[in-house]
Order: C-alpha cells, then structure tokens, then sequence
C-alpha cells in the first residue's frame, strides 16, 4: 500500500507550529481521513503518542521516535498487537487523553466529508490502539434492542441526561456563537434550500455532534471543521468556519496555522483545488 508519511514528515508536522504544539496531529489526522489515506493514521497516532510519553519527554530529539514509529507499524500484522501491548502497558494521563481526543476528532469529521470515511479510519486507529486505550464497551444484540429489551448505545460517551431538545438548544447556541450576525441569513437559506437541509445539520450534526464539548472544546472543535474542510474544496463553506473560529475564541495565528497545516497534508495527498484555498 502506497505510505505518505516517513519519519521526517512526522517531525515537520509535529514542529510545524508552536500554537498547534497538542493539536498537529488532530488536524493531520483528519486532513488525512478527509483525503481517504486511513493507512497514514497509525503512525501519525504512535509517533504523537510516543512524544506524550512521560519517559521520552517533549525535550528528546523528535527523529529516532520518529524512525522507530515508523519501524513499528510495519511489524508484522500477526505480531503487531502483542508489541504495541508491550510498549504502552502503563499509558501516561497524556497518552490516555490523546487517545480520546483522537478518536473524537476523526468522529467530529464524518458528517463534513462522508461517515464511511469516518468508518474506516477508526477502525484502522482500534487496530492499532492499545488494548489499555481501547474505550469501554459491551456486546450489543440489535435485535433485542430494536425490541425495547436492551439500551443499543450503552457505552457511548453521548449517553447523557440531556433531552433531544436540549441538545438541539445546545446546538442552536453553538450555531449562532459561530456565526454571529450572519446566521440569520445562512439558516434562512439552507432552510430554503430545503427544510430537512436545515433540519438535519441543527439537529443531527450541530446538536450531538459538533456542539458536544466534552472531550474537544469548541476552540478545537473549529480547527477539525477548518482541517476536514480544506481538502475539499469548498471555499464557500471554509471562508466561514475560518471566520467562525475567531468568533468561537481561536486566535488568527492558530487558525493560519491549521489551514496551513491542512494545505500541506492535502498535497501530500494529491489534492488539487480549482482556485486557491481560501485564507482569512
């Protein structure tokens, strides 16, 4: 299978800005899942978790993680498992959030740019997750669910105490945070467009989806919306949340650097866009 990342591009990515310094791989990991280059995820996922470790520390020449990162995800598959279980048998509070923050941001990608999309590249980072990182769950019998005789989510991190009401308020109020005096104008047109148009991205995306701040903030929530957009080019929709990061509390120099991020990845992806990507 044809690999994009090597070990000096996962030093540039993890140097490539100061005010990206724990979010670098967040925005390369879904800039690649947008791409459709899941295979790159392994290594992007063990070299950051890598430099998370309390052993290795932040001081530590960046390049031999790097190599041995690399050296790691082509064992073979077989062994694969039992060496990346030996290598993280007491994760770092870091590499535990980390995780999450992963798995989080590559879910927050798949209403913007496809959930098969989504699908594949969180498989692929479970196959190589620790079996200490994997998250909490339990057998699931759709059947019996569909039936009313079991909960069919009873795991999720979303299972929470809010109504569905609530949410779609939560999702309302993170809507008009991000879009201010404009969003009068662009809900009016989506709703025109078609009202389930609307309907669908308050309360099936914004509401459960890219309002939930539990484990990314609406700051960084921003730049994963910022780094799935570019790849794709559609100006129209990145000149907005570009400008709906500011307004959400990011600083210009952060969301630059995002976009910027998210510009190099894409073309090591092959990514060619109609017209420049849009800047601030």
């Amino acid at each position: 299978m044809y690999q994009i990342l090597n070990a000096q591009r996962l030093v540039q990515l993890s140097q490539f800005h100061p005010n990206l310094r724990d979010l670098w791989y967040l925005v390369a990991a879904v800039t690649f899942s947008v791409c459709n280059q899941p295979q790159e995820i392994p290594k992007l996922y063990h070299y950051a978790l890598r430099l998370q470790s309390d052993e290795l520390g932040r001081g530590r020449d960046p390049m031999p993680i790097a190599h041995s990162t690399c050296e790691l995800v082509r064992t073979e598959s077989h062994k694969l498992r039992s060496s990346i279980d030996e290598l993280y048998s007491q994760p770092s509070l870091r590499q535990r959030q980390l995780t999450i923050k992963f798995r989080e941001a590559l879910l927050k990608a798949g209403p913007l740019a496809g959930l098969p999309k989504s699908i594949n590249v969180l498989s692929q980072l479970k196959d190589v997750t620790p079996t200490s990182l994997l998250p909490e769950t339990k057998p699931i019998d759709p059947w019996k669910a569909a039936k009313g005789d079991e909960n069919v989510c009873p795991t999720a991190r979303r299972q929470d105490s809010q109504s569905q009401e609530a949410i779609t308020q939560r999702g309302l109020e993170h809507w008009n945070h991000l879009y201010t005096k404009v969003s009068t104008r662009i809900v009016n047109n989506l709703n025109s467009s078609y009202p389930d148009l609307w309907y669908y991205i308050l309360v099936h995306v914004y509401g459960p989806i890219l309002s939930y701040d539990e484990i990314l903030s609406a700051q960084e929530t921003s730049l994963m919306v910022i780094a799935a957009l570019v790849p794709q080019d559609v100006n129209p929709q990145l000149k907005g949340h570009l400008k709906g990061a500011i307004n959400v509390g990011c600083d210009p120099e952060t969301v630059e650097a995002a976009r910027s991020m998210a510009v190099t990845v894409s073309k090591w992806c092959g990514v060619n866009w109609r017209s420049e990507v849009i800047k601030l």
